[in-house]
């Protein structure tokens, strides 16, 4: 039986692989590449702006962002409002880095989506995006206390 969790679970993961199998020349994940994309739309963001935006934890973040640092992708600075928040700015190594990724990632997507009419493509994402909405910002639920 295959549920609708399931097949978008190992549809995710297929798409992760294949992203990450064409991104190894430049050693970027996946989740390295999003923070990359991010950063090009909004740069400067706080790390908790990062972490919001692409639905991840922190400790995920810290540890892209500290990974993109050391390369010389990304720079963090701290924040003059506030000095316990970071910001995060991409630099021009970065930045042409993410120009050349975007023309793989576009082939990947290209690659994801062949044989997918515009029609049923409207009716996927329409669909991804009702079941995101449904879950999102859900807490779990309390385990009780056993006595």
């Amino acid at each position: 039986m295959n549920s609708i969790g399931l097949m978008l679970y190992e549809a995710a993961t297929l798409l992760k692989r294949e992203f990450e199998r064409s991104a190894k020349p430049h050693r970027l994940t996946l989740m390295q590449w999003r923070v990359l994309a991010s950063l090009a739309e909004r740069d400067g963001v706080t790390q908790t702006d990062l972490m919001a935006d692409l639905r991840t934890g922190a400790m995920t973040i810290s540890d892209v962002v500290e990974r993109l640092e050391q390369v010389g992708l990304v720079t963090r600075e701290v924040d003059a409002s506030d000095n316990r928040a970071k910001r995060v700015c991409i630099t021009a190594k970065g930045s042409a880095l993410r120009a050349e990724m975007r023309v793989l990632a576009e082939q990947v997507y290209a690659r994801t989506l062949e044989g997918i009419d515009p029609e049923e493509r409207a009716v996927t994402e329409r669909v991804l995006t009702r079941i995101a909405e449904n879950l999102q910002d859900r807490k779990a639920p309390k385990k009780e206390m056993k006595t």
